[in-house]
């Protein structure tokens, strides 16, 4: 079994109070998340061990994530 991660994740800007659909540019699980909102804007995410979600700023906003979903596929020979 081996663990592969989506190329989108929901992150919300908690200034805002509201959540979008973003690409990953970068996933490090449980160190770093690096996105792309709508193509022009890049936010790096850093991970919380204590709340269990991603964190970071960009332009004096706050963005958490929970990460990108998680799929388990089987490998074949």
């Amino acid at each position: 079994m081996r663990v592969e991660h989506a190329d989108t994740c929901e992150i919300h800007n908690t200034d805002r109070d509201r959540t979008m659909k973003v690409e990953i540019l970068d996933f490090r699980p449980q160190n770093k998340l690096v996105v792309s909102i709508e193509r022009s804007v890049k936010v790096t995410l850093t991970y919380d061990e204590f709340h269990k979600v991603y964190i970071g700023s960009m332009a004096g906003m706050e963005f958490t994530s929970s990460g990108p979903q998680e799929f388990e596929t089987r490998g074949s020979r």
